[in-house]
């Protein structure tokens, strides 16, 4: 008589704040389509707001999706920033 053998495999745990590549990895077990150099550029560009630590920037998870869902319309009389570039998402 042969035992079975049970095999586990470990959930990937996620956290609300994370760094852009954890945020990344867990966009596309959600089933979002986008590039992490993306997510990048929406820092770089002050559309995304992010906390600096050293070289990473770490995410609230709830204003990715926000911004990936609901865009961001709203914009400040005072961002003169070019048509092209979104408008900076508020928290």
């Amino acid at each position: 008589m042969s035992n079975p053998t049970i095999t586990f495999i470990p959930q990937r745990r996620f956290y609300d704040t994370a760094t852009v590549a954890e945020t990344h990895r867990r966009l596309l077990a959600e089933g979002h389509n986008i590039l992490e150099n993306a997510l990048r550029g929406f820092i770089r560009q002050g559309i995304m707001p992010a906390v600096r630590i050293g070289r990473k920037s770490l995410l609230y998870y709830p204003n990715v999706i926000k911004l990936l869902t609901a865009g961001n319309n709203h914009v400040s009389p005072d961002d003169d920033r070019p048509s092209y570039i979104p408008a900076k998402i508020s928290v």
